[in-house]
């Protein structure tokens, strides 16, 4: 009883230990918040990676592989699987706005691969978005005095300055079209309001067009968009064996831009009509010819595609899934007796690399700030040799009325349990208010300084992720406990060391 006495005791009246307590509180809140930022990119970098890809992921290159509607009906029949979808893949050009730009293209059944993915929650234009910038536009210019306002349930008597009523005219056109038609909905169907009549569909990254440039708060403006304009797309088809074939060129009508929040995705990629590519690529049904007359041989090449994507049941983990749909796979090639595609997990096939290395600096950070709190155990260190030194004198009276040698590193120990405990919950509850207001913090401190750590122009995420972990905070609230009480070990051992007759006469 008597060390839980003294050990408040102490801590009441010596404000030197306070120093040892600012020491734990800021180091458990300057790593909290690293980790809790780099943790919150990272998870908000699988998060965006996964809008659209499926659980498990079946290919076979860009040769692609035949007897794959089979295969999505065998698929779906399993109990792992909540969905599956095919997409042609192949690289090729993008023409638009004058500029040529290395894409990779995507051929997709929207509606099957919306089953599986998020693809259209990441189509980023919507018809509300043109409604609102049409009245703005209306607003900024109006008619003139007695000249009639075009706008739905306006009134006018005419007049009014020709060419701008002409003008007002053509945007009140197009604003019909808007009130009509759900834009998404148009666009899961590769359709859209304007461009040349006849021409496919195509939904590019909207980091792809070079005119898509975002402001000082990461934003994307209508007016920059590509949606309504055509684009030439160039592709290259590559058959079964390998060889390259005659290019193939194509003019579509851009209907809108997707917008996955992962660049990798957002600057390289396009969509299109998952028939419309196979045909480009030469990967849809095929005459067979005799290579010595070039006449048909009455035989088929197949039709051909190049990935299967996978989603899981809820319920069942990402390597049951995998397993199940591997297993299904193997047995499915040695039926059709055909090459076994590869079966990959999400992870490993597209965005392992870049996940992995996001993964790796995140712990790369802790641990050096980490060592950089190790500060902690010095300062506290030093803090209770000083304590110990001033409490000389109580440590003879102390061990003159019968108290043990453990009995004093006890009274010692406890005192840096004490301050470790209490400087990891106001280090927690700062860090805590540090993550939770971050943005605003930086929009704060911008105002004043007119400096921002976060440029959401530079960076793809217009804000900056953070999250609190459960689990990463309580192992390292423990362990600037536990760094708080090796701190003092040292202190508390010299104190029981102490001799009670030299502490008596100490001065």
């Amino acid at each position: 009883m008597y060390k839980l006495l003294l050990i408040l005791r102490y801590f009441q009246r010596k404000l030197v230990a306070v120093f040892a307590l600012l020491a734990v509180a800021l180091c458990t809140a300057m790593v909290i918040i690293v980790i809790s930022v780099m943790g919150g990119f990272l998870d908000l970098m699988t998060h965006t990676a996964k809008n659209l890809s499926g659980d498990v992921v079946i290919h076979r290159g860009l040769g692609g592989f035949s007897h794959y509607e089979q295969m999505l009906d065998g698929l779906r029949g399993l109990p792992e699987v909540a969905g599956a979808t095919t997409t042609v893949q192949g690289y090729g050009l993008i023409k638009l706005h004058g500029y040529i730009i290395p894409v990779q293209v995507t051929g997709i059944r929207p509606e099957e691969f919306n089953t599986v993915t998020r693809y259209r929650n990441t189509l980023h234009w919507k018809s509300q978005d043109y409604l609102e910038y049409w009245d703005r536009l209306l607003e900024t210019y109006p008619p003139e005095e007695g000249a009639a306002d075009d706008r739905p349930g306006s009134r006018g008597a005419g007049g009014g300055d020709k060419e701008k009523d002409s003008w007002r005219r053509l945007i009140s056109q197009r604003r019909k079209w808007y009130e009509r038609h759900d834009l998404i909905d148009e666009s899961m169907k590769f359709k859209g309001p304007r461009g040349k009549q006849g021409l496919p569909g195509i939904i590019p990254g909207i980091a792809v067009s070079p005119s898509n440039e975002r402001d000082h708060e990461g934003q994307y403006h209508l007016w920059d968009t590509s949606t309504g304009v055509s684009a030439t797309l160039t592709t290259v088809p590559i058959a079964e064996g390998g060889a390259l074939q005659e290019p193939s060129v194509e003019e579509f009508n851009i209907v809108n831009e997707f917008k996955s929040g992962f660049m990798e995705l957002d600057l390289k990629f396009v969509f299109v009509e998952f028939d419309v590519l196979q045909r480009m690529l030469w990967m849809d049904v095929q005459a067979e010819t005799d290579p010595e007359t070039g006449e048909p041989t009455g035989n088929q090449f197949p039709a051909r595609t190049t990935e299967i994507m996978v989603r899981g049941t809820e319920g069942y983990t990402l390597e049951e899934i995998e397993r199940s749909v591997e297993q299904f796979v193997s047995d499915f090639c040695v039926s059709k007796q055909m090459a076994r595609p590869i079966v990959k997990n999400w992870l490993e096939d597209r965005f392992g690399m870049i996940l992995a290395a996001v993964k790796k600096e995140k712990g790369m950070m802790a641990f050096l700030f980490g060592i950089i709190s190790l500060v902690a155990v010095v300062m506290v260190a030093v803090i209770f040799y000083m304590i110990v030194m001033d409490k000389t004198r109580d440590i003879g009276v102390l061990r003159a009325i019968g108290a043990s040698r453990l009995g004093i590193v006890d009274v010692f120990l406890g005192y840096a349990l004490v301050v470790g405990i209490i400087g990891a919950s106001i280090g927690l509850a700062l860090a805590a208010v540090v993550v939770w207001n971050l943005n605003e913090i930086q929009d704060l401190l911008a105002a004043w300084t007119g400096f921002k750590m976060w440029d959401p122009k530079i960076y793809y995420f217009d804000r900056i992720p953070s999250r609190l972990d459960r689990l990463e905070v309580t192992i390292i609230m423990v362990c600037a406990v536990v760094a708080s009480v090796l701190g003092a070990l040292i202190p508390a051992w010299l104190a029981g060391r102490t001799d009670p007759v030299a502490s008596l006469r100490y001065e």
